[in-house]
């Protein structure tokens, strides 16, 4: 079964952040699909609720050098 969930990042610096850090949201395990807006901040991510867990997305973002806030 597959959920969706979000987070905003306040602290890109340009486009190229924000790809950065889609891919390597991209390749946690279980991440089916992963869309950020650099203008906006904001990151939404499809995962498979099985197999991945919110809290490593967070993780992933921080350890990318970024600030994940709950949307």
């Amino acid at each position: 079964m597959s959920d969706t969930t979000q987070f905003r990042v306040l602290d890109f610096d340009c486009p190229s952040c924000a790809g950065t850090v889609e891919r390597a949201l991209s390749n946690v395990e279980g991440v089916r699909d992963v869309e950020v807006h650099y203008a906006t901040g904001r990151v939404e991510i499809e995962y498979d609720e099985g197999v991945a867990d919110p809290d490593d997305f967070a993780q992933t973002i921080e350890n990318q050098g970024y600030t994940p806030q709950p949307a």
